[in-house]
């Protein structure tokens, strides 16, 4: 389905289910396509799990793209794809089809349901919250990736043209700060909330340079009571589907399998058996973590001989984690700065088995904190843009050299029928 040309099944909405083991709320029954305008209120519960779905699948399925830019992890023997291009940043404009439609499916399911809420009578806050969330999630995926993409606040079949990033990551803003007084409270993981958005904000406002929001948001989820979220001491629970006090928002994964983080990383003897594309590098494996630091065993093992990612080996329907409280205490730190920010950091470095860090400065303290993240989330999809957001990509990675494999192509069939600008250097 394209999103510039032409919608053909504009209007029309298979909805997929999502379940999870935490409420029998996602627990519904799939439904034929059909028209918005024939939907009741009684069918937006199958709508909005139709958006939860295509979250799932489009996000999930793009989880360890900024690791493997980053060189963080090596393709094994069993890896199919062009993983020497993937990790020289050098992928062609055929190569990032799927990822673009994946997203702007999520876009288009989330229009749809912001359209039947329209033409619906009655209070579905909550709803309209979470379809705009998970629109402004997309896009955010879509924006660290392409830089400014085309915005489609409601489903058309015109060709739009790319906008700026400054106007895509404003649309993301705007997105945000909507939904945030719709939302309810936090009730599980699994469900959008208040806090979700707020931390999803606050990590769009450190992109921004805003650094004041950034901490306004970031301290009001780690305070926060509806939440109740603390750091986890057993850094492995994280990574769990039985729950835990530190994630804020995941997307489901269960009953049906959408996304198989297992299959990634772990060695087909393993006892949670995959087919392991990758593997951590050797310099990764070797030199990240210290040895007091608690994050280790949970992240990286030997298992038969083999060196293995360790953080998805509990159950083959994991969670697809979007935002947790460690990130907020790194926010929170980053966008205080130096020395204000040592607090949050050592905060976190604590609660991981370490002592306080060792900044002297503001540029040391920004590593330090780059440094914390590569630890904290590592094969979770966030070391790549932390270098490129924060202008440390040429002077940290050795695969990248210009400013222009900063962005990643634009889909050639995008550029061939809507005639879209190509990034630069493709």
């Amino acid at each position: 389905m394209k999103p510039y040309i032409k919608y053909r099944m504009l209007f029309l909405l298979s909805f997929l289910f999502m379940a999870t083991s935490c409420s029998s709320e996602l627990e519904l029954f799939p439904e034929e396509s059909i028209s918005p305008s024939q939907l009741e209120s009684s069918d937006l519960p199958q709508l909005i799990n139709g958006v939860y779905n295509k979250s799932t699948v489009g996000i999930g399925n793009r989880f360890v793209d900024f690791d493997l830019l980053a060189n963080h992890l090596q393709a094994t023997p069993l890896f199919a794809g062009d993983d020497v291009n993937f990790v020289r940043n050098r992928l062609s404009p055929t190569q990032t089809e799927s990822w673009w439609l994946q997203l702007y499916e999520i876009v288009y399911n989330a229009n749809t349901s912001l359209e039947v809420i329209d033409g619906l009578e009655g209070d579905f806050n909550n709803e309209r919250a979470t379809a705009l969330y998970l629109r402004g999630l997309a896009y955010y995926y879509l924006a660290t990736r392409f830089g400014g993409v085309p915005l489609l606040p409601a489903n058309t079949t015109e060709i739009v043209p790319r906008s700026s990033a400054a106007d895509t990551w404003s649309f993301i803003v705007n997105d945000l700060t909507t939904a945030l007084p719709l939302a309810e409270d936090f009730s599980n993981q699994h469900f959008v909330s208040k806090d979700a958005i707020r931390a999803l904000a606050a990590r769009v406002y450190l992109t921004q340079g805003n650094t004041s929001e950034a901490q306004n948001m970031a301290e009001a989820v780690i305070t926060s009571a509806a939440g109740n979220f603390a750091l986890e001491s057993e850094f492995a629970s994280i990574f769990s589907k039985n729950g835990n006090q530190e994630v804020i928002f995941a997307l489901g994964n269960d009953p049906e399998e959408l996304v198989r983080q297992y299959v990634t990383f772990n060695p087909n003897d393993h006892p949670v058996s995959g087919s392991q594309q990758f593997a951590p590098t050797d310099d990764i494996f070797n030199t990240l973590y210290d040895v007091a630091d608690l994050r280790r065993e949970a992240t990286l093992i030997v298992f038969n001989g083999q060196n293995i990612v360790n953080k998805y080996t509990e159950s083959t329907n994991m969670p697809v984690v979007v935002s947790r409280l460690a990130e907020m205490y790194l926010i929170s730190a980053e966008a205080q700065g130096y020395p204000a920010g040592n607090t949050r950091l050592d905060e976190l470095r604590s609660i991981r088995g370490l002592g306080p860090n060792v900044a002297t400065d503001q540029d040391s303290f920004i590593d330090a904190i780059l440094d914390e993240r590569q630890r904290e989330f590592y094969a979770e999809g966030f070391y790549w843009y932390d270098l490129v957001r924060t202008g440390k990509a040429i002077e940290r990675l050795e695969n990248v050299t210009d400013q222009n494999q900063l962005l990643l192509p634009i889909p050639q069939r995008e550029i061939d029928l809507a005639e879209l600008e190509q990034n630069p250097g493709y």
